[in-house]
């Protein structure tokens, strides 16, 4: 069995216009691969819910990237889900965590502090196997999302220069 790299993280959110506004501000997800409310179908039970609910959806996307990698944005109501209990200041069993490459942080890691968003790690240099590499934060979204952000030019990343490939430098 095969399968593709990542098609979109699907997130249920409480207020779709809150989180859209988000994820285009903070994020630079302003294409819109397609939005509306599913109707007839059998979307909710893909979703896990029963067939009498509304459901409105907001998939975005990178306007410098296909469609791989989007972020949907799916509100319930009539009746919503509820919401997780979690560890909101750690990780979960379970949790998804998204991660994206970010050019520069300190206007993601001010936003977020703005808006009163749960910061996890704020930006700092990843330590590995005694090496320093790129700055990385790991966030909450509106919903109490898990987000992580690798600062790496972007032109670089979409070229295959990757963070990843990177040994980063001897620590002292």
């Amino acid at each position: 069995m095969a399968v593709s790299q990542m098609v979109r993280a699907a997130l249920m959110v409480s207020d779709l216009e809150k989180s859209r506004e988000f994820y285009e501000t903070v994020f630079g997800l302003t294409d819109v691969y397609t939005e509306g409310e599913a109707k007839g179908g059998n979307m909710n039970a893909l979703i896990g819910m029963p067939g009498t609910v509304t459901t409105r959806v907001c998939i975005l996307k990178s306007p410098r990237n296909p469609e791989y990698g989007m972020v949907g944005l799916f509100e319930v109501k009539n009746p919503a889900p509820p919401k997780i209990s979690r560890n909101d200041s750690g990780s979960n069993i379970g949790e998804v965590c998204m991660v994206f490459y970010c050019d520069n942080l300190d206007p993601v890691y001010a936003e977020a502090q703005k808006r009163g968003l749960t910061v996890l790690a704020p930006p700092v240099a990843l330590r590995v196997r005694g090496h320093v590499k790129q700055r990385e934060m790991t966030m909450r979204g509106p919903d109490g999302e898990k987000i992580n952000l690798i600062e790496w030019d972007l032109a670089k990343a979409d070229a295959g220069d990757r963070p990843e490939k990177w040994p980063g430098v001897p620590e002292k």
